[in-house]
């Protein structure tokens, strides 16, 4: 049943006059409350996942490459880098806007979506379009599946937005966080609300009120209002009991007793979810919480996924058809690596000594201005090969051998060792 079924059966059921347990026991929580993406956000241990991981993924910059040659280049004057890492055109910045859109894929069924404004063929501005203004229409063909959106009554293609759907199987809707774990959200939600009736009860008991006769509708009602007036939040801390009504305390519920354990269980089950690691969340990436190994799975399982989606989306909606086989965007992980300065210039002290970059790059990288260092690192114990040349360079003596064309002293050394007797070895190896 719904809830707009249950809200439906509500308004049809007769109100009674009786008084009921509920009407007494203020804070008591319906079973199979609805969880949307408020009463989620609500949630600390859900808000907390959902605005790390999508703060996260929004501060890393987005590239563009080209490949040219077998080789790969940045492309660092091309207008879409600056509207995806700066100026939107939008009143969002392109983190805020990176960081609505990562939010509604977790939150919403309609994902995060954007709206590419176009001139020609040239991108001008990105607007986040909230995932409550957007209507997909129905797919009507299961396998040549096509989607339209309608914003504000108006129908727009697919391809004049960059859309991001979490665990999405038509291309059209997906299943978020929220839709995917209904149940739990909701156990997890009704905890917080029953914790939060305890504090505005001010710690008082729960009990029952029993009265010798039955009490008319206006003296009920009057206890009903002095009762809700005692357990809310005025400074109404005493009751009078008509003669004859008596009140006797309730013990406590075996989920009073184990609140604190059944929040810390709720929290673990929201972590597993995002397969976020509790100490990122508790203690932060920065802190002494959270192990090397926390952060490497957070990454993994946490950034790897969302990024590899909204990189999809990008190479599909921002690129021209003929720009797709040498171009492609995507998220530059080495600033994520800043967050540990130490482990950072290790990695690029390991990098430059295994020849994969140069000095001037890691300066580049690390926004500091180039040295004119044009060269790769060696050490003169290497020997090195070149698979074009054929050659083999030994840097400490100065000389480059051509395996193709060896030395005569090396050619001699090739000859069949001389046996006693005038044989040769290879030719008593044939015999």
């Amino acid at each position: 049943m719904g809830i707009l079924d249950l809200m439906k059966r509500a308004e049809e059921e007769p109100k009674s006059d009786e008084i009921t347990a509920d009407d007494i026991l203020i804070g008591s929580a319906p079973a199979n409350t609805y969880v949307g993406r408020s009463e989620a956000m609500a949630i600390p241990a859900f808000a907390a996942c959902v605005d790390t991981i999508s703060g996260i993924a929004a501060s890393i910059p987005i590239k563009l490459y080209r490949r040219i040659d077998g080789q790969i280049e940045e492309v660092e004057d091309d207008s879409r880098v600056g509207l995806l890492n700066g100026d939107t055109g939008d009143t969002l910045t392109a983190v805020e806007m990176k960081k609505a859109m990562f939010e509604d894929y977790y939150c919403s069924d309609k994902g995060g979506n954007a709206f590419i404004n176009r001139n020609g063929n040239r991108i001008v501005s990105i607007h986040y379009v909230k995932s409550e203004d957007i209507s997909p229409l129905k797919n009507v063909d299961p396998i040549f599946k096509e989607v339209q959106y309608v914003v504000n009554g108006q129908r727009f293609d697919p391809w004049q937005f960059v859309r991001i759907l979490h665990s999405t199987r038509d291309g059209r809707t997906g299943r978020s966080v929220i839709s995917s774990n209904m149940d739990a959200l909701s156990v997890a939600y009704q905890t917080m609300k029953y914790e939060q009736s305890l504090v505005a009860r001010g710690g008082n008991k729960r009990g029952f009120l029993t009265a010798q006769r039955k009490l008319v509708k206006k003296a009920m009602q009057t206890l009903k209002d002095a009762w809700r007036r005692f357990y809310g939040t005025t400074d109404e801390n005493v009751i009078v009991l008509n003669e004859g009504t008596t009140f006797q305390e309730a013990s406590s519920t075996s989920v009073e007793m184990q609140l604190n354990e059944n929040k810390q269980t709720n929290s673990e089950d929201i972590y597993s979810m995002f397969k976020m690691p509790p100490s990122i969340v508790r203690g932060g990436i920065k802190s002494g919480t959270a192990t090397k190994d926390d952060r490497d799975n957070f990454i993994r399982y946490c950034l790897i996924p969302l990024i590899a989606e909204a990189r999809a989306a990008l190479n599909r909606s921002l690129l021209l058809e003929s720009e797709k086989p040498a171009y492609f965007f995507d998220f530059d992980l080495t600033e994520f690596a800043k967050a540990n300065e130490k482990e950072r210039w290790e990695a690029w002290k390991i990098a430059k000594d295994g020849g994969f970059v140069m000095v001037d790059e890691v300066r580049k990288k690390e926004n500091m201005p180039p040295l004119g260092l044009d060269f790769i690192s060696m050490g003169l114990q290497d020997v090195l090969f070149d698979t074009e040349t054929r050659k083999i360079i030994i840097p400490n003596m100065g000389k480059a051998i051509d395996i193709d064309n060896l030395p005569a002293e090396v050619e001699e050394e090739k000859q069949p060792t001389q046996l006693e007797g005038g044989e040769n070895f290879g030719d008593k190896a044939e015999k």
